[in-house]
């Protein structure tokens, strides 16, 4: 009697290691299913969300306000928002005009959205609870997330074990929505790799009313499938996407239009800021001209879109969506006028799907860490220069971390050759050759 074969672990033996080790022999297929480990897997995000929320402890103890912020390192953009943008008159404010943000429509009604939820109360216990609130929906978009690369590499399930632990939530996901928009485009992914094309641009296209850097991630899915050879569909999710943006912003326009010339006018006049490797020239003494920061913006679009082709069109195997997008975003995000500690969630969620090893993974967050924490204490340099970091110095803050997010890029420049070879029809074997065949001779 044939032995039976051992069905393979989906996690590498040292990601099994992590968890107690790989199944016995005699264990049940089931218990290596997807089905059976992804939601182990996706509860570890309890792990870096609760880190998080504790590093806030003294920002939830005292408030968001004044320098200490910056020196505990707990400033987060959330409470700001909510005190500085009026948000306490709820959806009904924001349609009025008079709790609008910086934030692109989707992103500055739900801020609006939740605003309108936080009870009457002290100003200290709003600004708690509308930052709770904030961390509830985010630990559920982080572990989202995770299903959803889960789902899309389910034979690589130890990529879901990196989003699921990575220390990014701990420097980067309370400190804005932006992590929403990223759940939203793992999703339309997710429903593409399910040949849902109108679902996935439906959600691709809520998106676009997220975030600009969106926009790259939909060329990409063109570039990508057109190599992929499913570029029907892809048109079809492209065609759905710009439909349902189009309708969002045409409504939002109808009620409330600064919602849309507020974020694109404070763009255009944006002067380089923290994160940008423009803001290096103010930082010792010789600030740039105005208009510098949007038309560097501009440009570095150009270069995104060159990138998406390149990417696509010189991979030695065909490189998925995930891939060509996690090339292309960082070029938009390096060239903004500011690249802020939330970027790196725009980004590397695309990366370790596109299949970057936990090296990379980790590395890239060491340097985003170090440039958080420079960040925050160049913020105090002015009020306290004894503590805080001299501008030359977070001047190389940035320069390290455009490096490493060069790194990261030649990284996934790399990763398509993790990618399994396209499905080609085999060549049809002679008659007398076919098993069959011989089978009757």
């Amino acid at each position: 009697m044939p032995k039976e074969s051992v069905p393979p672990d989906l996690l590498p033996p040292d990601a099994d290691a992590l968890i107690g080790g790989p199944l016995g022999r005699h264990a049940s297929p089931r218990e290596r299913s997807v089905g059976r480990l992804l939601p182990f897997v996706v509860a570890m995000t309890v792990v870096p969300m609760g880190i998080a929320v504790l590093r806030q402890g003294h920002c939830i103890a005292h408030g968001w306000n004044g320098d200490e912020q910056f020196w505990r390192m707990c400033f987060s953009d959330l409470p700001a928002q909510y005190q500085l943008a009026g948000l306490t008159g709820g959806l009904t404010g924001w349609l009025d005009g008079a709790a609008l943000t910086e934030q692109m429509p989707l992103l500055s009604g739900l801020m609006a959205l939740l605003g309108g939820m936080v009870p009457d109360g002290g100003w200290l216990a709003q600004t708690r609870v509308y930052f709770l609130l904030w961390a509830i929906v985010l630990a559920v978009c982080a572990a989202l997330i995770v299903r959803c690369v889960g789902l899309l590499r389910p034979r690589r399930l130890d990529l879901a074990t990196q989003l699921a632990l990575s220390p990014v939530h701990v420097v980067a996901t309370l400190l804005s929505p932006d992590l929403l928009v990223v759940t939203l485009v793992i999703a339309a992914m997710l429903a593409r790799g399910r040949h849902r094309s109108a679902t996935a641009g439906v959600v691709l296209g809520l998106a676009l009313l997220g975030h600009a850097w969106v926009l790259v991630v939909g060329l990409a899915l063109l570039v990508s499938a057109r190599r992929g050879g499913d570029l029907g569909g892809a048109v079809r999710t492209a065609v759905v996407a710009a439909a349902t943006a189009a309708a969002g912003l045409l409504l939002v326009a109808v009620v409330q239009p600064h919602a849309i010339s507020g974020p694109l006018l404070t763009w255009w006049d944006s002067k380089p800021g923290y994160g940008s490797l423009l803001f290096i020239p103010e930082l010792v003494g010789h600030p740039l001209p105005d208009r510098i920061a949007p038309i560097f913006s501009l440009i570095g679009w150009s270069w995104a879109i060159w990138a998406v082709i390149i990417m696509a069109a010189r991979a030695w195997r065909p490189a998925t969506w995930a891939q060509v997008a996690a090339f292309a975003v960082p070029l938009v995000a390096l060239t903004s006028p500011s690249v802020p500690v939330q970027a790196a969630l725009w980004v590397l969620p695309l990366a370790i799907l596109a299949g970057v090893s936990w090296r990379t993974h980790l590395g890239f967050v060491v340097i985003e860490a170090g440039h958080a924490a420079a960040l925050w204490l160049y913020i105090g340099f002015d009020s306290d220069p004894d503590k805080g970091l001299p501008p030359s110095w977070y001047a190389v803050a940035i320069i390290g971390r455009t490096i490493a997010w060069g790194l990261l890029m030649w990284s996934i420049w790399y990763t398509p050759v993790d990618n399994p070879p396209p499905n080609r029809p085999q060549p049809a074997l002679p008659i007398k050759d076919r098993p069959q065949a011989r089978a009757t001779t």
